[in-house]
């Protein structure tokens, strides 16, 4: 029991640094999708301000294809943020696992200190009794 814990201890710790790196790897992802659409977002802007007053049909035939790009950024985003929500509770039940774990090992180390405790308390009523010094030769 007492390995299987300790391993079991390991395990906990190396998936909650797992669940943080897949948290940190999920936000970055989520930051990135965010500026493309705020980059596609400043091209249509951009676009509508320096569009031909004179000839407006060449930014209306463009302003379809940015559209659609922009609500592929904006599906994106979405996707990273959910993501990222997932990988968060993904951490927080790692971190829930790994504080069970920490829990029994720290029970476990209680218990040894305790039995520790408790033989020297024995062996030290043993040395003090009367009849084990019987046998003692001084």
């Amino acid at each position: 029991m007492s390995k299987a814990l300790d391993t079991l201890g390991r395990l906990r710790k190396l998936e909650a640094e797992q669940a943080k790196r897949d948290l940190a790897g999920a936000v970055a992802a989520e930051i990135a999708a965010g500026r493309a659409l705020m980059q596609a977002q400043a091209v249509v802007a951009r676009e509508a301000r320096v569009s031909n007053p004179t000839a407006p049909g060449a930014f209306a035939a463009w302003l379809p294809a940015a559209s659609a790009a922009i609500a592929l950024c904006k599906a994106a985003a979405t996707q990273a943020a959910v993501e990222r929500e997932s990988a968060r509770a993904a951490l927080a039940g790692r971190r829930s696992a790994l504080k069970a774990t920490e829990t029994l090992l720290d029970a476990r180390a209680a218990q040894q200190r305790l039995e520790a405790e408790r033989r020297a308390t024995r062996i030290l009523d043993d040395i003090a009794r009367p009849e084990s010094r019987k046998n003692v030769l001084f």
